[in-house]
């Protein structure tokens, strides 16, 4: 199931990665349905000191993230067992932030919501192992 938050006059609802079904948020009163959002793939790598040319160099992340934008979280929403993710927000520039720390650092990048439908965005978190 996803969580609600309510922002201005739009409530937002960010659904887990590849769940089925999942209903779309509806800005209230104007009948209409917010359909843009960011979808894609969260990585973290290198996993291994030496990548080799026909073996993965990076793994998918499971987690738990905050969409934030000024400090304030718009929306929350998980990745799943192959990294997927989705979340539905309004247009405009956040920072993905995880739950518990991946890889080194503190690493929170920066994602543009574009003006319509979903923006694929595949994020990949620096592990360190060099």
């Amino acid at each position: 199931m996803g969580t609600v938050s309510r922002i201005g006059a739009v409530l937002f609802i960010a659904t887990s990665a590849c769940s089925s079904g999942g209903a779309l948020p509806v800005e209230p009163g104007a009948g209409g349905v917010v359909k843009t959002g960011l979808e894609g793939t969260i990585l973290r790598g290198p996993i291994e000191p030496v990548c080799r040319v026909d073996e993965p160099c990076d793994a998918p992340v499971q987690a738990d993230f905050a969409l934030q934008q000024d400090d304030s979280v718009v929306a929350r929403f998980s990745s799943d067992t192959v990294g997927h993710y989705l979340v539905y927000a309004a247009p405009g520039t956040y920072r993905v932030v995880p739950d518990e720390p991946i890889g080194i650092g503190v690493q929170t990048p920066e994602v543009v919501v574009g003006d319509e439908g979903l923006t694929h965005v595949d994020l990949t978190f620096d592990t360190g192992i060099r």
